[in-house]
């Protein structure tokens, strides 16, 4: 936890800087207060998670034993892999269910309200969306025996990466596209958060861009500083 909570700051301290020096779009309104007020939830959201993932281990998923699909291969390595892209598939299709269930829309909805995208828009989730993704989740990794540590990793990978994706960063153009070649990056996430329905709609990787692409929910759209960023209506639940 010591080592997330530090690199996460680390992380967010790091974009903050840099996207104020070099940012991709050349917002007009003040993010001061909205930028506080996604922090802020984003600290709620992380107290409750933490509150919900210790009871959770403390009644339903102890003891771990090695066990299942993961808890079974003896190869740290393999077993590592494994883990990472099992979590992160989970994650594409939590993210795209949020999408195309009305009730789940509502909630996630407010993530898309953030009109002037930036780093901390990373943070800005209805808390029962923080709640309701971490039900299945936990289920998931202790059914199929998957170690903490391979939890941890994918967690610091994931920190990092959607802080980054998240981010007003200018990043050129060149390298934001080879690094979507693997990674969900900055251009490929601005798309997911277009006010284009159809845009909004695609893009739903976490950590990993190939989801996208094996599901046919990727989009590429080449004039990226053209989108519009968010809902118009901020209506939220």
């Amino acid at each position: 936890m010591t080592v997330k909570l530090v690199l996460l700051i680390t992380t967010v301290a790091s974009l903050l800087i840099l996207e104020n020096k070099l940012p991709f779009f050349q917002f007009q309104n003040s993010l001061r207060s909205r930028i506080a007020a996604n922090f802020g939830l984003g600290a709620i959201n992380s107290i409750l998670a933490s509150i919900w993932t210790i009871a959770f281990a403390q009644f339903i998923m102890l003891p771990q034993i090695d066990r299942g699909l993961v808890g079974a291969i003896s190869n740290p390595v393999i077993a590592g892999i494994l883990s990472f892209l099992i979590i992160d598939l989970y994650m594409y299709f939590w993210h795209r269910s949020m999408h195309r269930l009305p009730l789940a829309w509502r909630f996630h909805r407010l993530h898309h309200t953030d009109r002037s995208m930036n780093v901390s828009t990373a943070y800005r989730f209805h808390p029962i969306e923080i709640i309701g993704s971490s039900i299945p989740k936990l289920l998931l990794i202790w059914s199929l025996g998957i170690s903490s540590n391979f939890v941890l990793i994918y967690e610091l990978v994931f920190t990092v990466v959607v802080a980054l994706h998240h981010s007003n960063l200018a990043i050129p153009e060149v390298i934001d596209r080879l690094l979507s070649l693997v990674i969900v990056t900055p251009n490929l996430h601005r798309i997911h958060h277009s006010q284009v329905v159809a845009e909004t709609n695609s893009n739903y990787g976490s950590v990993l861009s190939w989801w996208d692409r094996v599901f046919r929910t990727n989009n590429n759209r080449p004039d990226v500083i053209n989108i519009q960023l968010g809902l118009t209506d901020e209506h939220i639940v």
